[in-house]
This record gives C-alpha cells, structure tokens and sequence, in this order.
C-alpha cells in the first residue's frame, strides 16, 4: 500500500497544479459568476502555494513513517477546504468550482482504506453544506440531492474498483514473494546439487546440512545410525547445541524416531510441545520441524536428515518438498561415492589378481620345471653311466627321480582339482573312516619333508568321521607342506585329530611354532595365489593354491578353514569333521 501511495502523490500533485489553473483561469472565462476578486486572488494563492509545499515532501520518507498516513489526509483535507472557500467566493451553491469535489472524491477512494474513504466523504458533504449555510447561496434541493447523490455514486464506484485494483496487486505481490520464494528453494537445490557432485561423504554429508540452513530453517543436522540401527550420532550440525552434537543418542525418541517407525518423512509441527521430541532440543523453542529418511543399500535405513524452525508453526508444501529433495540428493551422492568406492576396490582388486596372476604362472613354470630339470638330469646321468656308477649311486640317483616326479605329479594334481573345483565338476564322495590313520599315514608320506623338524601326532584311536577321505587328505598335505615349508629346522609341528565334546564333530588341527603371519596376511590366506607379503616367505616353492584348495574343499563339507596366528608364536590351521553315528558305526571298512 506505501509503495502505491508514493506513486499516488505525483499523480494527485498533477491533478492539483491542473485545478488550480482551472481556478485561476475561472475569472476571465465568459459567462462567470460575480466573483469577489480579491479573496478569490488570495485563495488561489494559498493553493499554488500548498501545491509547491505538498510537491516538495519527502513523500517516501513520510510514508514509510507512522506520520504519513496523517499527512496524506491532511492534504486531502486541505484540498476539501480549499474547494469550499473557492465556491463560496465565486458563487456559492451556485458555482461550477463545487465540480472539483468529484475529483478530490475519486483521488481519495482509490488512495485509502475504507473507513478513511467515508470519513473524508462525509467531510466533504460538511465542508460542502457549511459553505453553503456560510453564503446563503443554494442552487435548491433537488440539485442538491442529485449533487450529493452523484458525489456518492462516484465515491461508491470508485471505492470499488479501487478495492479489485487493490486485491489484484496484493494477489500479484504475493504471487511475486512465492515465486522467489520458489526460485530460492530451486536455487538452493541446484546450489546443494552442483556442491555435492564430490566423492567425499563427509563433504557431501556437510554440503547438505547447509543447503537446509539455506532453505531458511534454522537449524539442521544429519544423524547417522549406528550399532545397528539402536542409536545414533550427529555426524553434521547446525544452530544446535555442543553435547547434542557430539552426543549418542538412542534411535527410539526425536525425529529419528519417527522417521523409523514411518519409514518416510515426517513433520512435527509443534516439536517444543511433543512429548516425543528429545528434552534438550524442545526446550530451545523448536516449532516446526521435519525429517527425512536416508536409505542406503538394500532399502537399509544410513541416517536422516532433519531440519527444525522456531518462527513458524508450519512448513509449506513447496519447502517440505525441497527438503526432501535435498535428502534424495544427499542419497544419490552418497550412492555415487559408495560405488565409485567399489569400483576402485575393484579395479585395485584386479590389478592384485593380475599381479598374483602373473607370480602364479611363473611359480608354475618354476614348480613344473625344477623337478622336470632334474628328472631330465638324473635319467640321463643314469642312462650315459649306469654301468659305471656304484649300486648305492644308482639307488640315490633313482630316489631323487622318483620324488622329483612325486613332486610335479602333486603339482599337477592340485592344478586338475583345483580347476575342478573352481568349475563345480569335483564331486564329493563321502564316506565313513578312520580320521587318525588318514592323519598317520599323511605325516608318513610327508615324512621327508620335514628334515629335522619334530613332528608330533596326536590322534585319538577309532576316530571315525563322514567325509571325503581323498580330498581331506590332499587338505592335510596341503597344511603340512606349508608347515614345512614356512618353519625353521628346529621347529615343532603338531597335528592333532580328536573329538570335540558335546558337538557331535571331530577337530583336525595343524600347529608350529613358526614366525607366525602378519596380521595384513592373515585376512588374504586362502585366497588364490596369494603368497603372503613377507618377502622371505614369497621365496618358498609354492603355487599359490593350497591353501585356497584347502579352504574350498572344507567349505564344500559344509565346515570352515580356521586360521590363527601370532607373529613369532607360530600358526595352526584348523577344520572340523562330522563324527560317525553310533548306528553307523558298524558299517565302517574293517
């Protein structure tokens, strides 16, 4: 209203300065009324002069004061007033100079309120009728009603369209605030949508919670679950207060709450006065407030996202709707960041396998050729010297050509079997038998591998156990050559098979006391051709393969390759085997 009265004042000045040209110019018009020159010359006068004095106001400054409103009525009084002593001197009732009264009418219908547009109606009609009772000059009653009757037609018509020109221009300033009220809301959106474009969750995280302070709530924070899903901390905050913030909170009570138990998002319009809110946060004043859940993989709710006012009571549909467009942001990015997160692992991943690739080809070609060099060498040196060559020679020479081929028959067969594994084609082939003799036998075989290690056998007698006896033995070859190979001459291995009471299962376990493994190794073994990160280690005779052939045959029984070790202490391998039922007992192999 201010802004269109400042309008108003140049276009009332105008039609003023075009009045007082008319009065001045009344005189010398032919066909005038007797008019008393001299305060006739006085009052146009005064009116030029209140024209140049109502001109020079800082109308602006006036009107945003709480005295603008007075001074504006007063000049329209002042004009009322001016009118009145213009007829009375030229004429009365009987002057055209009254006329004025319909343009001093429809400035002030269509520049006030109500109640002020029938307060300076009615103010003329006294001015009008006190000059009139003044000069003695009527023009009769009849004209004087219809004078008065079109005076109230004019002010009648000119209120109303005034008042529809009024509605329209509050309805086009209000549809103006909304739509930059709206244009705020997208541009802070798109602002959030360009910012956290980062692969940085806590930045993402941090970008969001400052594009809902920037949505004009006073306060926002994200609360991130944990401990599964039972409480939660503030990972990012603002406008709220230090122990809040750095606090744990427990996931049954506030905004976080509800958000669980609804599954969306959910607005407190009242939060000081709900019960459900968290005690310290109400008592800070917080009225309107909504949350909005965060889902992470599997539909799992991550956190959510929480934004609260104290100046309103409600939060429009248009700011709900950005909020929670902010939060399916924050949930994309996240997203995002959590993808590239494992595409990078991936790729990292792959390059590992590659590099394992490449050493498992080359120890490959190292495990087939050694023994294969020095069968060739043997059976040569035998075949040019045999008669020369003493009879324990030639039964050493054969010893060597015997192991050697043992040995790269054992590398090919893990090749085969791990293959077959690898490709589902190895079938298990489970059947009762004698767990101990399986174990004494392999520790036998191995013998030779061994050197001057102590070897210790511990087996209960008649452990029977359902499983595939070749596989589980290729198992115990593989943890014993690994004992072999990664323990020093004086070491102890121990392998121990006996039942575990009350499980119905027998534990096989393979110990040494050895270097131990190195915590980052540990989580890697049994995984195809993976050598350990130790150096010295990477220097033993291997594929790479045992272990995980180890571990894929004991999963394939439906039990698990347990590893523990101590660098230093030394290291045991462990797996468990379903015992032989009593029943069944009596069909076991003599």
């Amino acid at each position: 209203m201010t802004t269109f009265r400042v309008r108003a004042v140049p276009i009332g000045v105008l039609a003023t300065v075009l009045a007082v040209v008319a009065l001045a110019v009344f005189p010398f018009v032919g066909g005038s009324p007797d008019i008393d020159a001299g305060p006739y010359a006085v009052i146009v006068a005064v009116a030029v002069v209140g024209v140049v004095f109502v001109a020079l106001l800082p109308w602006r400054r006036l009107l945003a004061s709480s005295v603008g409103d007075y001074a504006f009525y007063v000049w329209s009084a002042f004009d009322i007033v001016l009118i009145a002593i213009a007829a009375a001197a030229s004429g009365g009732g009987r002057s055209p100079v009254v006329l004025l009264y319909f343009a001093t009418t429809l400035f002030f219908v269509s520049s006030y309120p109500r109640l002020g547009q029938a307060a300076l109606l009615l103010f003329t009609f006294a001015a009008w009728l006190t000059m009139l009772a003044l000069t003695g000059e009527s023009p009769g009653s009849g004209v004087l009603v219809v004078q008065f009757a079109s005076l109230g037609v004019v002010a009648f018509l000119g209120s109303f369209l005034s008042g529809e020109l009024m509605q329209q221009m509050r309805a086009l300033g209000t549809a103006r605030s909304e739509s930059q009220r709206r244009a705020k809301l997208l541009a802070t959106v798109a602002g959030a949508a360009s910012s956290i474009n980062v692969l940085d969750p806590d930045e993402v995280l941090g970008h969001v919670v400052d594009a809902v302070v920037e949505l004009g709530f006073d306060a926002a924070n994200l609360c991130l679950l944990q401990d599964g899903g039972t409480s939660y901390r503030v990972v990012h905050g603002r406008g709220l207060p230090d122990n809040y913030e750095h606090g744990v909170h427990p996931a049954t009570m506030g905004m976080v709450a509800l958000v669980r138990q609804a599954g969306a998002t959910v607005v407190v319009n009242d939060y000081a006065a709900d019960p459900r809110g968290v005690p310290q946060l109400r008592d800070l004043g917080f009225r309107a407030v909504a949350a909005t859940p965060i889902w992470g993989d599997g539909e799992e709710l991550t956190a959510v996202l929480v934004g609260g006012t104290r100046s309103q009571r409600e939060i429009s549909p248009e700011e709900l709707e950005a909020f929670q467009l902010l939060g399916r942001l924050a949930e994309g990015s996240l997203a995002n960041v959590r993808r590239y997160e494992h595409e990078r692992l991936a790729v990292s991943r792959l390059a590992e396998l590659d590099d394992m690739k490449r050493e498992f080809i080359a120890n490959v070609s190292h495990e087939l050729r050694t023994p294969l060099t020095v069968i060739q060498g043997m059976g040569k040196t035998l075949a040019s010297r045999w008669t020369e060559m003493p009879e324990e020679t030639r039964s050493e020479l054969l010893m060597r050509v015997n192991r050697n081929a043992d040995a790269l028959a054992a590398t090919i067969n893990t090749l085969l079997d791990f293959s077959q594994l690898e490709a589902g084609r190895l079938e298990l082939r489970a059947e009762p038998f004698d767990l101990g003799e399986l174990v004494r036998r392999s520790v036998d075989r191995l013998a030779s591998l061994f050197g001057q290690r102590r070897v210790v056998v511990a087996t209960d007698e008649g452990l029977y156990v359902t499983a595939d006896p070749r596989l589980i033995e290729r198992v115990l070859d593989n943890l014993l050559s690994n004992a072999a190979k990664h323990t020093l001459d004086d070491a102890r291995v121990t392998v121990r098979a006996s039942p575990l009471d009350g499980t119905g299962e027998a534990r096989v376990s393979v110990s040494d006391d050895g270097p131990g493994i190195a915590p980052a190794d540990l989580e890697h073994l049994g995984e195809r051709f993976y050598r350990g990160s130790d150096v010295v280690a990477r220097r033993t005779r291997g594929a790479g393969l045992g272990l995980a052939f180890a571990r894929q045959v004991v999963e394939l029984h439906g039990e698990r390759l347990e590893i523990e070790s101590e660098p230093g202490r030394g290291s045991t391998f462990a797996f468990n085997l379903p015992l032989v039922g009593e029943n069944d007992l009596n069909l076991t192999p003599a």
